[in-house]
């Protein structure tokens, strides 16, 4: 399985991994025969790319830290919620009526990181710029809570980080569609005004019964930012609540590798260089450091050239090692011919060699 451009795509190309639509419904499942109508509704629905299957690497099974289930599970009801939310109906009691439906997901989220919390985050999410905030809020709950799995916090604290942070943008609920998905620089008012989303997500949720301090902390401060530079405070370091550095990372890193409307989504290994360099400024340097020695700089199916020239697909991460993967060697030069003798090269031992550069899946195969 490897991830592809869409444009790249063609018709009889096997799915490799679920596309899901705005809702968290399934467009294209695990297996499918892609046919060239697929191609251009997935364009329309603004759909950049897919993970496809590829014969030579049908061994490599890629685990995510959660199923697929409960990823889809978790966008369908981030996005009722928001509907609930936003709801103009005078019965309407916004987030309250999913309150047990939330529980039960979060337990879901928690248990099943608990369980693979060995895993390395591999697999990047296929989905439309109209569903990211479903989608956005879900991986920053499975992001957040897996750093807070790796260092160790209770059963508790877990659940109530994966609370905080799948529900650290319902405010968004009450900024204008207009400014949400506008295309192009916001003004000065327009930018204050999304500046307010975590007040009003923080006043969304103290009216339920499910409220908490620290999901709340984590709600209303994952845009604080360690030197005093975030908002809606300007809180700085040991004044944030180490729930909100830990979405904050999240929110950051999923941020840059999603797809907006006014830009393309920054590749993994681009988002995890951003971060190394924003460093002790914006995050806390231990939940940083926790952060990106588990996410895959290069996931699972990358295209990347080496310094010598050679270039294959990543089929292994091991964490602590973002940056060394292990490369499926199968093609020389810029040309892209095909290697006499493919080979796997483990970078973690091979430390003269180093990824200089990732191709976007122009050699497409039919598998």
């Amino acid at each position: 399985m490897r991830k592809l451009m869409l444009d790249h795509a063609q018709a009889g190309m096997v799915v490799g991994k679920p596309v899901y639509g705005s809702a968290g419904q399934i467009l294209l499942n695990t297996g499918t025969e892609i046919k060239q109508q697929h191609l251009f509704y997935l364009k329309q629905l603004g759909i950049n790319s897919l993970y496809i299957r590829d014969y030579r690497m049908n061994e490599i099974e890629v685990d995510d830290v959660i199923s697929e289930q409960v990823r889809s599970e978790g966008r369908a009801l981030v996005a009722q919620i928001i509907r609930d939310v936003d709801s103009p109906s005078p019965n309407n009691k916004g987030i309250n009526v999913r309150e047990r439906e939330i529980n039960e997901l979060v337990a879901s989220i928690v248990e099943e990181l608990i369980e693979n919390r060995e895993l390395t985050i591999q697999l990047v999410d296929i989905r439309s710029v109209d569903s990211y905030l479903f989608a956005h809020s879900v991986n920053c709950a499975v992001l957040s809570t897996l750093m807070a799995a790796k260092m160790d916090l209770d059963y508790n604290s877990l659940k109530d980080i994966a609370l905080g942070s799948l529900l650290h943008d319902i405010g968004m609920a009450a900024v204008p569609a207009k400014i949400v998905n506008k295309e192009g620089e916001l003004t000065r008012d327009e930018y204050e005004t999304v500046k307010k989303h975590p007040i009003y997500g923080y006043e969304i949720f103290k009216k339920t019964s499910i409220f908490n301090k620290d999901a709340a902390d984590a709600i209303i401060q994952h845009h604080e930012r360690n030197n005093g530079q975030g908002y809606p405070f300007g809180l700085k370091g040991d004044d944030i609540s180490l729930f909100a550095h830990f979405l904050s990372v999240a929110d950051t890193f999923d941020a840059l590798t999603s797809d907006k409307p006014n830009r393309k989504a920054y590749l993994n290994h681009q988002a995890v260089e951003m971060l190394m360099s924003w460093g002790g400024d914006f995050f806390n340097l231990e939940v940083l450091r926790h952060f990106l020695s588990n996410i895959a700089a290069y996931p699972v199916g990358s295209h990347v050239v080496l310094n010598n020239g050679e270039s294959g697909y990543v089929i292994s991460n091991s964490p602590g090692y973002a940056l060394r993967p292990v490369v499926r060697v199968l093609y020389k030069g810029e040309s892209l011919s095909a290697h006499p003798t493919s080979y796997d090269l483990d970078l973690k031992k091979a430390l003269d060699k180093t990824i200089v550069d990732v191709l976007d899946g122009k050699m497409a195969v039919k598998c």
